[in-house]
């Protein structure tokens, strides 16, 4: 490591095989002269399990806005198929709530339009009708609340 002009570098070299199908480690940037023709990497900041990566946001929107995000990233607000699935990610999640690709259109739908039916979501208003995740599970929130929020891909 190095100090230039009171900033912190490190060299960083990365393998050219492909990534650990259980990485939970944020992608690295690499070097510039580094080719990954067989890799199956994560974006920056996006975190690599199985076949997917996984973004947890920093910042706060709401849950429109985090819906735009992650479809201007080539993802989708998270959707899972199962519990064993939302259990895993939940171990992921710091304190407060996430939002999800779940809202109440109809019953409680993802996004491409098939029903949650694996678990219960926790609602106390008929205003709330879109779904965020927290350790304790998926509770119900109006929509304009601004929260965090997941988003999910395929590995390329």
């Amino acid at each position: 490591m190095e100090v230039i002009d009171n900033a912190l570098y490190s060299a960083l070299e990365l393998s050219t095989a492909p990534q650990a199908q259980n990485d939970y480690r944020p992608q690295q940037k690499s070097s510039k002269h580094t080719t990954y023709a067989s890799c199956h990497c994560c974006p920056d900041f996006w975190m690599g399990y199985g076949d997917h990566c996984y973004y947890f946001s920093m910042k706060k929107k709401n849950w429109n806005s985090s819906l735009e995000f992650c479809l201007a990233k080539g993802s989708q607000l998270l959707m899972f198929t199962d519990n064993q699935e939302m259990n895993l990610l939940k171990s992921f999640l710091d304190e407060g709530f996430y939002w999800i690709g779940l809202r109440n259109n109809s019953g409680w739908r993802w996004e491409d339009g098939s029903v949650l039916n694996f678990s219960r979501v926790i609602s106390n208003s008929l205003v709330q009708k879109c779904v965020a995740i927290g350790k304790d599970g998926l509770q119900a929130s109006s929509c304009e609340v601004p929260l965090q929020w997941a988003c999910k891909k395929v590995r390329l």
